[in-house]
């Protein structure tokens, strides 16, 4: 019925549009099943929250995806891949989980753009950074490990040349309105979305650097209605305070002397160089999770001024990459450490990645972190039998960690390939919620393997994890076949 209710939209449409049909729809299940009542890290994390976190469980879904070209396209240049001018698209992924007692809207988007701008509304995936999303252990932005956030989004998807700089200067980046809908303690609060980076070098050797921007805002508390009004919007895109003459800053928990709502942001360097068929990568993340502050006065405690680019908190990776299709295409080796935060000294440090005393969720979206999933909330903690009586109401109860991450992908033949993660995490808890870590270590393990026969994918993988919040194996088996 689905197909069919397609087909007469695509009939329905002018002729007199030049219309490019890329029709791509798929079904499919997966199951997943393993020894304790959860899932091992690998299996759930960076999925998007289409698996659920429990021992058995089989989840499916039905989805589809589509573009349109309008008009007459740019010519392709030689050697490079043609480049598109106006289109639109749009495309639905709907899934059940939790032995199908939960439906959801995975994905659900309209699109329309030209070339590298582009305009689009909905859930999507994304993972923000430059980082591969395949054998990454996460962006300290957004990694893919929650569900999509509805959004409103103007984004330059490509690096695209800066005029008079004869290409040596490109930039991409974007603009966001997103919705967090109902969440513990706060209904309707909203997302603010910017980024902006810039890459150099057109040869082998390329640099870049950018800053993503996210802020937690507006919303219905117990104790009021949080200010959202476009004014009010205007202080979120700019971090300034609230404004403590103005009768609406004095209803709700608003911190009227720092920057209004809950501010995340993400500096993010590299370098690339290209020799052959290889390419080499380094790139760091850093996160900046509160402004600089001041012990001894408790009006200037969330100041935001300074991004603390070069302190020792951050994401840093390596990897090494191939273009021909071989057993070992891609090799990848990430160290993570969060464990400073600014130091122990209140208002000064105390940094609480991903916490915040007003949106009381923290970084999270239903139920699960939307940065790396290589930190703790409450889910794991409860997934651990850790005892909720020695943390604070923080929902995030680990975001102290050093760790190490390797992955690595290949094909093993013409129709399989394969993708392999290996994870140490040292947890130290957060500055508030320590008993539970003195410290704890945990080592997560996934070997994957995809095979595709035509139209139809099998994927099997293997997953385990042990260490001091015990061991956990699973398995995971899943079946796709694509209709068109």
């Amino acid at each position: 019925m689905l197909k069919k209710i397609l087909s007469f939209l695509l009939l329905a449409t002018p002729a007199s549009a030049q219309l490019a049909d890329s029709l791509h729809l798929a079904v499919g299940t997966t199951a997943t099943a393993a020894t304790q009542a959860y899932q091992p890290l690998w299996l759930v994390a960076n999925r998007y929250g289409t698996i659920a976190d429990r021992q058995a469980d089989a989840s499916t879904f039905v989805a589809f995806s589509n573009e349109h070209a309008l008009g007459k396209q740019p010519l392709a240049e030689a050697g490079k891949a043609p480049r598109r001018g106006f289109y639109v698209g749009y495309g639905a992924a709907l899934y059940t989980n939790n032995h199908f007692s939960s439906f959801f809207l995975n994905e659900g988007y309209v699109r329309a753009g030209y070339r590298t701008w582009q305009l689009r509304a909905g859930r999507y995936r994304e993972v923000t950074g430059e980082i591969d999303p395949t054998l990454s252990s996460g962006s300290l932005g957004i990694s893919g490990n929650a569900l999509p956030l509805p959004k409103v989004e103007l984004a330059v998807t490509e690096y695209t040349n800066v005029p008079f700089t004869r290409g040596w200067v490109q930039f991409k980046g974007n603009f966001a309105h997103g919705w967090f809908g109902r969440q513990p303690f706060v209904d309707g609060a909203y997302l603010h979305q910017k980024s902006l980076y810039l890459q150099v070098g057109k040869g082998r050797l390329r640099g870049y650097g950018g800053l993503t921007h996210f802020a937690q805002w507006g919303g219905t508390f117990a104790s009021g209605q949080a200010p959202s009004r476009f004014s009010d919007y205007l202080r979120i895109i700019v971090g300034r305070g609230g404004n403590g003459a103005d009768p609406v800053y004095q209803q709700g928990p608003i911190d009227i002397a720092n920057a209004v709502g809950n501010h995340l942001l993400i500096p993010e360097f590299g370098l690339s160089f290209r020799k052959n068929n290889a390419t080499l990568r380094l790139y760091t993340q850093t996160i900046f999770d509160k402004g600089v502050g001041d012990s001894t006065n408790g009006n200037q405690r969330d100041r935001l001024a300074g991004l603390k680019i070069f302190w020792r908190d951050r994401l840093v990776g390596f990897s090494w990459e191939t273009s021909r299709r071989t057993w070992l295409q891609k090799v990848l080796v990430e160290g993570i450490y969060t464990k400073y935060q600014g130091g122990p000294v209140v208002y000064e440090g105390r940094d609480n990645y991903y916490n915040n005393a007003t949106y009381t969720f923290g970084w999270q979206y239903q139920g699960r972190v939307i940065g790396t999933p290589l930190f703790l909330n409450r889910q794991n903690a409860e997934n651990y039998h850790l005892n909720p009586a020695t943390y604070t109401f923080w929902q995030v109860i680990s975001n102290r960690v050093v760790g190490a991450h390797l992955g690595f992908k290949g094909a093993l033949s013409e129709h399989v390939t394969y993708r392999v993660l290996a994870t140490h995490v040292r947890h130290y808890g957060n500055y508030y919620d320590a008993a539970e870590f003195a410290p704890a270590s945990q080592t997560s393990l996934l070997a994957e393997v995809p095979c595709q026969l035509g139209r139809f994918t099998a994927t099997a993988a293997l997953a385990r994890d042990f260490g001091d919040f015990g061991g956990n194996t699973g398995g995971m088996l899943r079946l796709a076949y694509q209709l068109r």
